[in-house]
């Protein structure tokens, strides 16, 4: 996704990936939050360009399109993902939302020009390397009225806790940035934002292949170096009636031009 790559490797976690979002409202929420700014643009404006940074398979952007039903003549779309598997799948589902071809790239472009009024980032923040330098980049490719749109997960997050004592059993910190990274980095930059906090539940059967399919999305290629039973333990805490039921949530930053 930038130039130094990603701390995560999500092409052979397709299966686990997949299950988190089936098990999930994560991204229920995110659409709730996200639906406003994009039914704004609608409602206003000759055309609407949208990038989605790290768009995955692209279903998460095709829900997002069909509720907002923009007609596909106003709407010019862009994709950066590095994995290639889900930047095709992601190219071909949202094709249909537009009548124009759609940009589709591993990483952003160098010197992509200031014209997207909208970019979403949606819980990639985590597995950039370089997380100042990608987000000053994709803040000079928001158009001068335009909005990044982030979703990402504090250290207080239950997920982001099991994360952080995975690692901790190896003695070694996470690899990845959470919400507070975020707003130091925001800060550096002197970017104003707004947050607000967006509540979600995980919740599936409680059985060992599901904690595994689990640990396996949140820790990736890093899982082989640790302890399987320590890890599977980490889930204890949240076991109701036979079910891992974990309530938790995460952060939505609006990211607009100072005013």
């Amino acid at each position: 996704m930038d130039a130094g790559g990603s701390s995560k490797h999500f092409d052979a976690i397709h299966d686990e990936y997949a299950f988190f979002q089936q098990h999930s409202t994560e991204a229920e929420q995110d659409l709730r939050a996200h639906l406003p700014y994009l039914t704004s643009l609608a409602q206003s404006g000759p055309s609407i360009r949208l990038l989605d940074f790290g768009c995955g398979d692209g279903e998460f952007l095709g829900r997002l399109l069909a509720a907002t039903e923009v007609p596909p003549p106003r709407l010019f779309l862009s994709l950066v993902e590095p994995d290639a598997g889900y930047l095709s799948q992601a190219r071909s589902r949202i094709r249909v939302f537009t009548t124009h071809p759609v940009s589709a790239w591993p990483s952003l472009p160098p010197e992509t020009p200031p014209r997207f009024d909208l970019i979403l980032v949606n819980h990639v923040f985590y597995y950039v390397t370089d997380l100042v330098g990608t987000l000053k980049r994709l803040l000079e490719a928001r158009a001068p009225e335009g909005r990044l749109l982030v979703s990402l997960a504090g250290r207080d997050n239950i997920l982001s806790r099991i994360i952080d004592r995975s690692f901790a059993s190896i003695r070694e910190p996470a690899p990845y940035h959470f919400a507070e990274d975020l707003e130091k980095a925001l800060a550096s930059l002197r970017q104003p934002f707004r947050r607000r906090l967006l509540p979600y539940t995980m919740d599936f059967p409680d059985l060992e292949s599901n904690r595994r399919m689990t640990a396996r999305f949140l820790l990736g290629e890093h899982l082989s170096r640790m302890d399987w039973p320590h890890i599977m333990k980490l889930f204890d805490p949240y076991v109701k009636n036979g079910r891992v039921v974990i309530d938790t949530n995460h952060y939505h930053f609006v990211i607009a031009a100072a005013s």
